[in-house]
């Protein structure tokens, strides 16, 4: 009969040391949830800053660099476009040819003892930061590409699908003969205009030393495809179906090749078509009825 009593109080103190237990991992849990939205405004606070801006370059030494107080205009028979208005340029020269890229107007740029370092204004601002990595990315370009040379390879895979050069016998104006010749032009102003006519005519001097040339494409058309090599580019054919473009502008490379690829895109159901440097299409198996 005594037990009884004793039984209870037990179960009694039981319930409430469990009691205790839960009150206490309750608030433990509420103060970790507490914390980890302050952790995470702690990491947004936080600035991070560009690893590929912050990045030094080396500046070869057969290459030189120059900043122009306006901003690259490659058409200039178009106005430019708002985010370069107030930008600059950088001309990097060497042995291989010369390269424009722009320099906006956040990004700064010192080069000391034949090294180049790019910061911008206000480490805090995204879009700066995302034209720091940017501007570093174009200027390694522009230095490997005056000093050493850019490739891009075009393999033509398809029945009867050759290329071959031969001169150029038509011929040809560029953007800024357009823009010379019309009515309007949109030049920044006068010393850019003629920084831009000196380039053009470098551009011309060194392609008349190698003759103007164009590519002959047989793509499975009733008539050949005739590309004119723009000024800058030099095209060699090591085989019939294949086609190897060198440059010191990556993005004039680019440009061209995309060129060249949209007369024969590759196609998934024969694999035949015109592949950049390499490219692979995953083939489909037609369906069947």
């Amino acid at each position: 009969m005594v037990a009884a009593p004793a039984t209870a109080s037990t179960s009694r103190l039981t319930r409430q040391l469990g009691g205790l237990l839960l009150s206490s991992s309750s608030s433990a849990s509420s103060s970790s949830r507490i914390a980890l939205p302050a952790l995470a405004s702690a990491s947004l606070g936080s600035i991070r800053h560009s690893h590929v801006g912050s990045a030094p370059l080396d500046l070869p030494p057969s290459t030189s660099i120059q900043i122009l107080p306006y901003p690259p205009h490659p058409n200039p028979s178009r106005p430019l476009l708002p985010s370069l208005r107030r930008a600059r340029s950088v001309l990097v020269q060497g042995p291989k040819g010369e390269v424009l890229i722009p320099l906006h107007e956040c990004i700064n740029l010192s080069d000391a003892e034949s090294r180049i370092s790019l910061s911008i204004k206000d480490d805090s601002n995204k879009k700066q930061r995302g034209t720091w990595g940017l501007t570093r990315s174009l200027l390694n370009n522009a230095l490997q590409g005056v000093s050493e040379g850019h490739t891009v390879s075009l393999k033509l895979v398809g029945v009867g699908y050759r290329a071959s050069v031969e001169p150029d016998p038509l011929p040809r104006r560029s953007k800024l003969d357009i823009a010379l010749s019309g009515e309007k032009s949109f030049f920044v102003s006068e010393a850019a205009k003629q920084a831009e006519i000196e380039r053009e005519q470098r551009a011309k001097d060194s392609a008349e030393k190698q003759g103007a040339v164009r590519l002959h494409i047989r793509l499975g058309y009733s008539h050949p495809v005739l590309l004119p090599v723009p000024h800058g580019i030099s095209v060699l054919v090591p085989q019939p179906n294949r086609i190897v473009l060198k440059g010191a502008d990556r993005e004039q490379l680019g440009l061209f090749a995309s060129q060249i690829r949209s007369w024969r895109k590759p196609e998934p159901y024969k694999g035949k078509g015109i592949f950049v440097d390499g490219e692979t299409i995953r083939l489909k198996t037609a369906k069947k009825k």
